[in-house]
């Protein structure tokens, strides 16, 4: 396996996104289809296939590639009130450990890199886990909660993950654990996500690989908590 030659996106992506925002439809999207696949799609699978490299170079289990990483740009809206046909966001996911025989779908931790016309981030965690694996993350934090502080509060981590997700958390603590726990704060979550905003100059230059390189690099410890709270639950569909 060889680097991509991966050289950043354009502003040409984020004037795409723009312009979609307001004409969200399947005639412009169908003209401009085009552009899509030259400033955003095709950039995408670059940095991918980079990341692929790069992932195994260093022996980092992330997973990476174009036909399970990219979100595609078609929302499903089978069941939702928003009835436009398109994602105004660029998504790419790379998984922690996933099996190779799991699906695209898969419920475990990862790597997420967003981009938009109004934001950019890397985040990383698990964002709204179903019930029972959010019952096994919180039986692993109740048990476990010196490790994750001890990750959590690195200097380095801290630098470069300094935000977290805040979905409002539960007003009293979920059953079965105790009011008085010294971790209750992070029982109390909903989902494990923490970030970092990424500025377009970052985006749009080749050093976006070294960006998420690092990024993976200082957040696998984490990634590595979160799978161990699941290994033993089916955290993934075939």
């Amino acid at each position: 396996m060889q680097s991509s030659g991966f050289t950043g996106f354009s502003p040409e992506t984020r004037k795409f996104y723009k312009e979609l925002s307001k004409n969200n439809n399947k005639d412009w999207f169908q003209a401009n289809k085009h552009r899509y696949e030259e400033y955003a799609r095709e950039p995408a699978k670059m940095l991918v296939s980079e990341m692929s490299f790069r992932f195994a170079s260093t022996g980092l289990p992330f997973f990476a590639d174009p036909k399970k990483s990219l979100f595609r740009v078609n929302r499903d809206i089978r069941f939702s009130a928003n009835k436009e046909p398109y994602k105004t966001n660029l998504g790419i996911n790379f998984p922690y450990k996933m099996p190779a025989e799991a699906s695209k779908v898969f419920e475990g931790p990862g790597l997420y890199f967003h981009f938009d016309a109004n934001e950019s981030f890397i985040a990383g965690g698990m964002y709204m886990p179903p019930s029972n694996l959010l019952r096994a993350i919180r039986e692993h934090i109740a048990e476990n909660w010196k490790e994750l502080f001890k990750i959590f509060n690195g200097k380095i981590f801290k630098r470069e993950f300094p935000d977290m997700f805040a979905d409002e958390p539960l007003k009293t603590m979920p059953r079965g654990f105790p009011a008085d726990h010294p971790a209750a704060d992070w029982l109390k979550l909903k989902g494990f996500t923490v970030y970092s905003n990424l500025d377009y100059k970052e985006i749009y230059s080749p050093g976006l690989a070294d960006i998420l390189l690092k990024k993976a690099e200082v957040i696998a410890p984490f990634m590595e908590f979160l799978h161990k709270a699941i290994e033993e639950v089916n955290t993934f569909r075939h």
